[in-house]
């Protein structure tokens, strides 16, 4: 069976924003690129007796892992919500369940500013 996905090159022409990653040390070197929102802001959901602890609501971000070979968690990422917005800085905080894609990072990200 041939594979359906539709290639990633038409979605960042289409649906991308401009973002700068900037990984910890010692890959720290700022890298410009373009990303993918998917979907809308999810809540985690907690175990139980968590229920004081604060909650950020967790964005998908998806970036091309040719651009961005490595994305370790606490990576930032500055990038606006929509094409043209406001840039803001996220922090990587995991990772999608479904990695299944060899060419993309699904990002789980937090706004920190």
């Amino acid at each position: 069976m041939a594979d359906q996905r539709v290639p990633i090159a038409p979605l960042l022409a289409a649906y991308g924003v401009a973002a700068t990653v900037t990984r910890p040390v010692p890959e720290n070197t700022p890298i410009a690129t373009t990303a993918i929102w998917v979907g809308l802001p999810v809540a985690n959901a907690q175990p139980y007796g968590t229920d004081f602890r604060a909650r950020e609501p967790r964005r998908r971000l998806d970036l091309v892992r040719s651009a961005v070979p490595t994305l370790p968690r606490g990576t930032t990422i500055a990038a606006p919500e929509i094409q043209g917005g406001a840039v803001k800085t996220w922090r990587v905080d995991g990772y999608a369940d479904d990695q299944d894609d060899p060419q993309v990072w699904r990002a789980l990200v937090v706004l920190t500013q």
